[in-house]
């Protein structure tokens, strides 16, 4: 049976939707570029970032850019599991 590919939230803003995605000072997870897209995908952004709200947090708490983890690292790490489809927080 073929399994599905892992979602990660932190890339598919930054990637597909080509948003810049940070954690502010007073932290709230910031959207940069949503001016661009489309209603549909502006909505769709808000979703993400509401729906994974936690785990993007622990994406972004990185020092870098570079250093932020990817779904799989945290994975490896055993830092999130995944039970019944949804992430769980370790």
């Amino acid at each position: 049976m073929p399994t599905r590919p892992i979602f990660d939230p932190l890339r598919f803003l930054e990637r597909q939707l080509r948003l810049k995605v940070e954690l502010a000072s007073n932290d709230k997870i910031l959207l940069y570029g949503l001016n661009d897209l489309s209603a549909k995908r502006r909505q769709q952004a808000f979703r993400v970032a509401q729906v994974y709200d936690k785990l993007l947090r622990m994406q972004l708490d990185a020092s870098t850019h570079e250093l932020r983890p990817s779904v799989n690292k945290l994975l490896a790490q055993g830092k999130i599991i995944i039970k019944n489809g949804q992430y769980i927080l370790s």
